[in-house]
């Protein structure tokens, strides 16, 4: 990735089945300039997303991802890049980890190293049981089964994050 790219904003969407399977869509947006990425070859764009696969997994590696208690791995199943205009591409992943659920209070936990966000970022989680408590930063709703957050850029965000849901 060029020194000039920069990221501008983020957003996620978890979704949750009812045996625990996680699926995570991510896609981050970025400022560039110089339109690095406009004029990547087919073959340097395939080694920008090589690249760009082994430093997400790397950071997922770093994470401590738990569901009642017991740690899961999560993958990067599929990166793809995009542009919206010359000067402002997007990059999508497509993540998954499993967990085991029960009957009753299900509790999902990442740990991972506190930041500042660079850039303003939002998620949206979609689960198999009523969400009880949330613990992260940004401004957190609940309503039902659906928690979503809006992070601002400088936020102080990572340590100990958590959701508390129900299931009937």
């Amino acid at each position: 990735m060029s020194e000039e790219v920069r990221p501008i904003f983020a957003r996620a969407f978890f979704n949750m089945d009812p045996l625990g399977s996680v699926t995570q869509y991510m896609v981050f947006y970025y400022r560039d300039p110089k339109a690095y990425y406009a004029g990547l070859s087919r073959e340097a764009l395939r080694r920008e997303l090589e690249a760009v696969r082994r430093n997400m997994q790397m950071f997922l590696d770093e994470e401590a991802i738990s569901i009642n208690g017991r740690r899961v791995e999560a993958r990067v199943a599929h990166v793809d890049m995009g542009l919206i205009s010359i000067d402002l591409p997007y990059i999508t992943f497509l993540i998954r980890f499993k967990g085991e659920l029960r009957r009753g209070l299900n509790v999902y936990e990442d740990v991972y190293e506190e930041e500042v966000a660079e850039y303003p970022y939002e998620f949206l989680w979609l689960l198999p049981g009523r969400v009880l408590r949330a613990s992260m930063a940004g401004d957190v709703r609940i309503l039902g089964n659906i928690l979503s957050a809006k992070v601002p850029a400088g936020a102080e965000v990572g340590g100990r994050e958590t959701i508390e849901f129900y299931i009937d």
